[in-house]
């Protein structure tokens, strides 16, 4: 008897057609995952239970990148996480949304000529961390080693190194590099 659940095995996941399948993946079995095709997994990734990854564009998945229960990513316009991304519960990454304005006619039903709203790629750099409940609209870039705290919404590019909170958010202070000394320990760990 397993509580909680089970990570599918390797099989399980050499079999599900994954564009990129890397090494040490693991996939809760009760993760939903769209477009498996479109999806590039690397090494030592971790996928939880509730998450949804809805993959109708290209999604990367770089190494060491975690993604917890109950977030949701849509990647109809690409999505890409670096190594060393954290995502925590609840987080939420749209590369489009619907015209809130009533120019355009919304939903998926719906055929494209008659839709708006805003569409682009979101690229999440390496050492970035998203707090819980968070929302990335799309078309955001947040560079290298950015900080977002819990319940906050991105909808614009984010410079490095920044820690950054609130609705919309905004700069608090600049985010220490401490972990790149970490990431390089752990780098010459693997080579042995």
């Amino acid at each position: 008897m397993t509580l909680g659940g089970r990570y599918l095995t390797e099989d399980d996941l050499r079999d599900a057609g994954f564009k990129r399948l890397g090494r040490n993946v693991k996939v809760h079995e009760r993760a939903s995952l769209y477009g498996v095709e479109n999806i590039s997994l690397g090494d030592n990734v971790r996928i939880d239970d509730f998450s949804i990854i809805i993959a109708t564009g290209e999604c990367i998945i770089g190494n060491h990148v975690s993604i917890p229960n109950f977030c949701s990513l849509g990647a109809k316009f690409g999505l890409e996480l670096d190594d060393f991304v954290t995502l925590a519960p609840g987080v939420k990454i749209f590369t489009s949304s619907d015209d809130y304005t009533g120019d355009h006619m919304c939903g998926p039903t719906v055929p494209a000529e008659f839709t708006g709203g805003r569409k682009g790629r979101v690229v999440l750099r390496r050492h970035v961390l998203i707090g819980a409940g968070s929302v990335i609209l799309p078309g955001c870039t947040l560079g290298e080693g950015v900080s977002v705290g819990a319940l906050s919404l991105v909808k614009t590019d984010l410079e490095p190194w920044g820690m950054y909170a609130g609705v919309p958010v905004r700069r608090l202070r600049e985010r220490k590099r401490d972990l790149l000394q970490a990431e390089e320990r752990l780098r010459n760990m693997a080579d042995r």
